[in-house]
Order: C-alpha cells, then sequence, then structure tokens
C-alpha cells in the first residue's frame, strides 16, 4: 500500500513540474511606430525645451494658497474616494485569483441518534365449526416495542487541487494583476484631473479679483473725475450735461464692481464644493496675494514624445487593460486543454452504529478534456481575442489624443505668453496715455468725452492682459494634464495612502 501511494506521490508531483507549458500569446508592448508617436514636438516648447521633470509641479507656482486647496480637495473629494473603492475591488478579485494556486480543503461532520420501534394488532373471537368468528365478541389490541438507541458520528475531509497544467490560472490571475494596474492609474487620472479643476477654478477666482480691480480703480477714477467736474459745473466751466454725464458714468462702474462681486463668489463657490472647506476659509485664504494670477516659475516637459505620453494615467490605464486582454486570451486557449485535479478525501466513523467499521481514505488525479461542446470553447477564445484588438484599438486612441493635448497646449502656452506680453506692453502705455490726458482735464484742456474715451481704452487693456494671463496659466494646467502631471507610482500611493491597501 505504501508502495502504491509514493508512486501516485511521485506522478502527481512530475505533473506540477510539467505545469508551466502555458499555452496563447505572450505580451509585448506596442512599439512607438505602432503607436504613431511622433519623435519630437511639433510645437515649440517652453523655457527653450529645458528637460525638467515635472515633480512639485504645483510647488512651481509659489503659491501656497492654491497648493493648500489641491491637497484639501485630493483628501476629501467623494469622487476620489470612488476610485480608491475600485482599486480594493480590483485588489479583492487578484486575491480571489491567487487562491486558485492553492489546493482548497472542506472539512464535514456529522452525528445523530437513532431509535427504533415497531408496533400491531392482536385480535380475539369465538369460532364456530372452525371458522373464526368476528362478530361482536371481536377484541383488538395495540402493542409496541422499543428497540433501544443507536449512535453515528462521522468527520472527514475533503481535498481538491487544480494543477495549473497550461497557464490558465497564471494567466488568470495575469489579468487581474494587470486591471489593478490600471484601476490605480485611473485613481492617478482622476486625481489628477481633480487638481487640474480646482487649479482652474483658483486661476479663475484671482482672474477675477483682477477684474474686479480693475474695475474699482475705474469707479474711484470716474468719482474724482466726476467730483471735478461738478465743480466744473458750479463754476461755469463745463455744461450741466458734463456733470450728469460724470454721475451716470460713476453709476455704471459701480454696477461694474457689484456685478463682478458676484462672480468671484460663484468661484469661490466652487473651490467651496471642491475643496470641502467652509466659505469663511476660502474667502480668508483668498485675501491673500489678492488679485495676483500665479504662473509656474521654471517648468518644461520632456523633448521626447514617448517619455512624456507614457506618464499619462489615462494611457498607462489604456495599456494595462490590453495587457489584461491578453491574459485573457490565454485562459480561453488553455480552457480549451485538459484540466488536471488532485483529489483526496478522509472520514473518520464513531458510535454504535458504525461499532466495527473502519476509516476511509482515498487520493487520485482527474483529467477533463473537452471533447465536443458545440464550438463554444472556440467561441470564448475569438471573443476574447476580439476584445483584445478593442483594448489595442482604445490604447492607440488614448495615445492619438494624448499627443493633440500636449500639441494644442504647447501652442497655447506660447501664443497666450506673447499675447501676455504685448498686452501688458500696451497697459503700460496707454496708462501713462492716461494720467497725461487726465491731467490735461483737470486743467481744462480736455473735455470730459476725451478722458472717458482714453479710459475706456485703458480698462480694455488692463482686461485683455488680466485675460492673457489667465489664459497662460489655464494653458499651463492643460499642459500637466496633457503629459500627467506629478503621476504618482503605486508604491508613492501606498506611501501616501495607506488605507488604499488595508
Amino acid at each position: 500500500m505504501n508502495i502504491k501511494l509514493s508512486r501516485l506521490i511521485y506522478i502527481c508531483m512530475s505533473i506540477t513540474f510539467i505545469s508551466s507549458c502555458a499555452v496563447g500569446p505572450d505580451y509585448k508592448p506596442q512599439t512607438n511606430e505602432e503607436l504613431k508617436m511622433p519623435n519630437t514636438w511639433h510645437a515649440t516648447l517652453p523655457h527653450n525645451g529645458s528637460n525638467l521633470q515635472m515633480i512639485n509641479w504645483w510647488g512651481q507656482f509659489n503659491d501656497p494658497t492654491l497648493v493648500s486647496f489641491i491637497k484639501s480637495a485630493i483628501n476629501t473629494y467623494p469622487d476620489l474616494d470612488q476610485s480608491i473603492a475600485k482599486i480594493k475591488q480590483a485588489q479583492a478579485n487578484l486575491r480571489a485569483a491567487r487562491a486558485s494556486f492553492f489546493p482548497s480543503i472542506t472539512g464535514t461532520a456529522t452525528g445523530s441518534i437513532q431509535n427504533n420501534s415497531f408496533g400491531g394488532i392482536s385480535s380475539a373471537g369465538s369460532s364456530i365449526g372452525g371458522i373464526p368468528s368476528y362478530g361482536t365478541g371481536v377484541t383488538q389490541d395495540f402493542f409496541s416495542t422499543a428497540t433501544g438507541g443507536n449512535t453515528a458520528y462521522t468527520a472527514g475531509a475533503n481535498a481538491s487541487w487544480e494543477i495549473d497544467l497550461f497557464g490558465a490560472i497564471a494567466s488568470n490571475n495575469r489579468a487581474y494583476q494587470r486591471r489593478l494596474e490600471a484601476s490605480i492609474a485611473n485613481w492617478n487620472d482622476a486625481r489628477i484631473s481633480l487638481a487640474s479643476q480646482v487649479a482652474d477654478a483658483y486661476v479663475s477666482a484671482r482672474a477675477c479679483q483682477s477684474m474686479l480691480s480693475i474695475y474699482e480703480s475705474q469707479y474711484h477714477s470716474r468719482l474724482s473725475t466726476q467730483r471735478l467736474t461738478e465743480l466744473k459745473v458750479k463754476t461755469g466751466f463745463s455744461p450741466i450735461s458734463d456733470g450728469k454725464q460724470g454721475a451716470g458714468l460713476a453709476s455704471q462702474s459701480l454696477s461694474s464692481v457689484e456685478n463682478q462681486k458676484s462672480s468671484c463668489e460663484q468661484y469661490y463657490n466652487t473651490l467651496v464644493a471642491l475643496t470641502g472647506q467652509s466659505h469663511q476659509e476660502v474667502e480668508s485664504r483668498m485675501k491673500l496675494t489678492y488679485a495676483v494670477i500665479p504662473l509656474p516659475i521654471d517648468t518644461a516637459i520632456e523633448s521626447i514624445p514617448a517619455k512624456s505620453i507614457s506618464k499619462r494615467p489615462d494611457v498607462s490605464s489604456a495599456e494595462r487593460s490590453v495587457a489584461a486582454a491578453l491574459a485573457n486570451v490565454d485562459v480561453s486557449v488553455a480552457n480549451r486543454y485538459p484540466q488536471l485535479t488532485l483529489n483526496g478525501s478522509i472520514s473518520a466513523n464513531a458510535g454504535t452504529l458504525y461499532s466495527g467499521t473502519p476509516n476511509s481514505w482515498s487520493f487520485g488525479p482527474s483529467l477533463s478534456l473537452p471533447i465536443t461542446d458545440g464550438g463554444y470553447l472556440r467561441a470564448q477564445e475569438s471573443l476574447a481575442y476580439a476584445q483584445y484588438d478593442e483594448a489595442v484599438a482604445v490604447y492607440k486612441s488614448k495615445v492619438v489624443n494624448a499627443v493633440k493635448d500636449v500639441e494644442n497646449a504647447l501652442v497655447r502656452i506660447d501664443q497666450a505668453h506673447k499675447s501676455q506680453v504685448a498686452a501688458n506692453d500696451a497697459v503700460k502705455n496707454y496708462q501713462e496715455y492716461f494720467n497725461a490726458m487726465n491731467k490735461k482735464y483737470d486743467m481744462g484742456w480736455s473735455n470730459l468725452l476725451d478722458l472717458e474715451t482714453v479710459r475706456i481704452n485703458l480698462v480694455s487693456y488692463q482686461q485683455n492682459l488680466t485675460n492673457a494671463k489667465l489664459e497662460e496659466v489655464e494653458a499651463w494646467i492643460a499642459l500637466y494634464k496633457a503629459v500627467g502631471g506629478d503621476w504618482a507610482s503605486p508604491q508613492s500611493i501606498l506611501n501616501s495612502r495607506t488605507d488604499i491597501y488595508q
């Protein structure tokens, strides 16, 4: 018996050693040529293309308020909690898949007590001529007899272990591992999108403050002009219509101030919703560096597109999905091959009912070979290949869109910077022109209409400068998102958010 058991174990162990005969195609990442990745950027790189890493991206804006808002949003915004929950689901699926590498053992136990009894009827009466009579003299009695109780107890264990003969289990684990990596990339993508959204709202609020300052300056300037105009009207140097016009222009400026304040409040409300902070906290922080639109001090991207694009979480997620789809192909191919399972069981008996009954055990392999299934397994394989082709197409589309986003952001930065330089010169020159015109009006050498025409032009140029600054910083934010920003690796997520892996 021991020799037979040893031979059986030896055979089973030999089978496990050949279980590395995996079937199905091997995964090879798409090359830059297959992805149609350009060798260089078409658009002009900022800062002369200096090869700086996009690390501590938001710190380069030198704006602590912006950094604090982004950190608060990342720690509190519900959408990120959804992404974290998906990571946890992917981890649970991976742990369940890894369990297939190990034997499955289940235990059983039963116990019972039996008590047997019998019952019957006894009849008595007279007989006539040797024939029994069942007339009025018949009596019937019920009787029962108990034979006593028996006990029965059984305990046992069943074991099953599927040998990964053709790599189906390993491929299934690879698929779940790649899905986990894709879910982590999706979390990074959500985090970067949220940071960009907060930054857009923040710089828009700063631009709104800048516009408000322009309108307030215009209002106070017109009040001064109105007071001077009223004095001229009283002394007869200006007609009454000029006084009415000055009062109307001052009221118009005040209306613009109030409308701009309302717009700024809406941006504050957006920041409250994104950051989870109270209105008082947001308004208090927004008073710091009032009306200053931040710009990165010195930042650039990789000169090689492939290095930049590979940092994008959505591109990385799509690539991991391709790897998962190919692993599913391996699973579907392996399912068409025989499946080997080692089965074993042992049972022990006790009690009066099993008195003298020996214990028992069994152990041996079982082989399952698909012979005919109406083409189901081949259809599943074809489905897996089609899903793989779909994943590849999505991946290529993500790369194309990523290249387009970076090119567009670079063009926006270049054009916005040129516009800002031109607008800044225009504001500087027109401010000097307005100051000169204002002195001429004070001295009576110019009329109110000429002064207001110059003032309106000055406000227009100041608005253009604010919009140019806003456009440039928004282009930088778009570039941050286009190249994946300070994309965190799975290990850095583990270090920063330990609750993800609990």
